[in-house]
């Protein structure tokens, strides 16, 4: 008789996050989260900065579900447009 293994896979869910990339002075980029407000990140180049952003919102979203805190769910983003 053969003995069959399985490897179950731990299975993540996906979510989304807006995140808001801006030009610093020094050429940086530097990006941040509205609803994850404790996650910032910078780059070089904008692929950089996106990257490294990803990256640190999955680690926010890590430990905030460590402590058992909340994980924010976006609903929607939208831009309006405001007379200055």
């Amino acid at each position: 008789m053969r003995k069959m293994c399985y490897n179950i896979a731990k299975r993540e869910a996906e979510m989304q996050y807006t995140i808001f990339v801006r030009k610093a002075p020094d050429g940086f980029y530097i990006a941040s989260s509205p609803l994850i407000p404790e996650a910032h990140a910078q780059g070089e180049t904008y692929e950089e900065c996106v990257a490294n952003m990803k990256e640190v919102l999955e680690l926010c979203l890590e430990f905030r579900r460590e402590r058992g805190e909340e994980i924010p769910e976006e609903v929607s983003a939208k831009q309006v447009t405001v007379a200055i």
